[in-house]
């Protein structure tokens, strides 16, 4: 005979695999108090990292006019608290008390990517124009299938895959980070394309220029091709400078587009890279099933806090504190990212990897190269 006394069963959810904060607060509290010595928003400590390169690059000698780390090489709190880690874990060791609080960083990561919605409004696309609207979309689902294509022929891992191609085809580290979670991509995996995009970011920023200005493009035109063909946001921006006044604001304004289509284009790479799971009927998966349990719920949150901004919900105030909050969060969660990097795992990754994000990458940008050029030359673009 059954008791009717007997407990109903545990809703099993994610936040009950983080562990205790008895056992995880000497980690956290390391990767706050590391935090505070890379330099983050709300706390006047001047003994920073940010402050320390600030210093280095008034000493040197300008280059084009601009400081080496935090102008040229764009030195902010998602590359230094990154590398901060990585050196932490790599020259001196992750002591064993820390290690458990470093599995909150993914908790850190979705909050911040959830802030990054307050950040963008979607009224800004209208304002780029048919034309340019037309060029972003293409490109980004262009190019992810382009990189996604390349990585199945080079036989890469489908995680490594999925990120290389959202760090190349859209906006680098953000987008990266955004897809990361939905492929279940590896710490090393994810350092290993923010090298890749970001040092490809850093070519670009040397190349491009001189180029276009050989080819007479116009500002206009040359900051939409930043915004399509370099993969990071802070690189976009500067590369545009470079050409001038007028091409950094363009490229600055069109790159908010782009980062408007994370969401879908975190998705379209998704069900790319894991199609076999999605269309595998003979397998019994249920493409719903699979949906639920593998999208990220913190795309909704983004979604979310991003319509509410562009409902202009939120007073001017509340978004610069968001803004602050976000670089909080992603301040946090790249140190423990890099605490978790061992650098011999890195290496595994080999070359392959870089090559394909580089042809890839390289292909993208040449063929937006000559279709912006041929636009501007018919009088579509100004």
């Amino acid at each position: 005979m059954t008791s009717n006394s007997e407990a109903a069963p545990i809703k099993v959810t994610p936040w009950m695999a983080l562990p205790g904060f008895k056992e995880s607060y000497p980690g956290i509290l390391a990767i706050v108090t590391i935090a505070i010595f890379c330099g983050v928003p709300g706390i006047p400590w001047p003994f920073t990292v940010h402050h320390l390169l600030g210093y280095i690059d008034h000493v040197l000698p300008p280059i084009y006019g601009k400081g080496l780390f935090l102008d040229l090489l764009h030195f902010n709190y998602v590359v230094i608290g990154l590398a901060i880690g990585i050196i932490i874990k790599n020259v001196f060791g992750v002591p064993k008390s820390w290690e458990t609080g470093t599995t909150f960083t993914g908790v850190f990561l979705h909050t911040a990517i959830i802030m990054l919605g307050s950040q963008y409004m979607l009224r800004d696309m209208v304002k780029l124009g048919f034309t340019t609207v037309v060029i972003m979309v293409a490109f980004v689902f262009g190019s992810s299938i382009l990189l996604v294509s390349m990585g199945k022929l080079f036989k890469l891992d489908n995680r490594l895959n999925g990120i290389m191609a959202a760090g190349f085809a859209m906006c680098g580290v953000t987008a990266a980070v955004a897809t990361a979670p939905m492929v279940k991509a590896k710490s090393d995996q994810l350092t290993y394309v923010i090298a890749c995009s970001v040092s490809f970011g850093i070519i670009c920023m040397i190349g491009l220029p001189p180029l276009c200005r050989m080819l007479e493009v116009t500002q206009y035109s040359f900051g939409v091709l930043s915004a399509t063909g370099v993969p990071n946001s802070a690189q976009v921006i500067a590369t545009g400078f470079m050409y001038g006044f007028e091409g950094g604001k363009v490229a600055g304004f069109v790159n908010i587009g782009r980062v408007v289509l994370i969401p879908l284009g975190a998705l379209f790479i998704y069900f790319m890279t894991t199609a076999s799971e999605i269309v595998g009927a003979k397998e019994g998966i249920s493409i719903w099933g699979t949906i639920k349990e593998k999208f990220p719920v913190y795309v909704f949150g983004f979604a979310f806090i991003w319509t509410l901004n562009t409902m202009h919900l939120f007073p001017k105030p509340a978004v610069f504190a968001m803004e602050k909050v976000m670089i909080w969060f992603f301040t946090l969660s790249f140190i423990g990212l890099g605490l978790q990097t061992n650098l011999a795992d890195v290496k595994k990754a080999g070359l392959k990897g870089m090559m394909v994000g580089y042809a890839a990458g390289s292909i993208k940008l040449i063929l937006a190269l000559v279709v912006i050029v041929v636009l501007m030359r018919m009088g579509y673009m100004d």
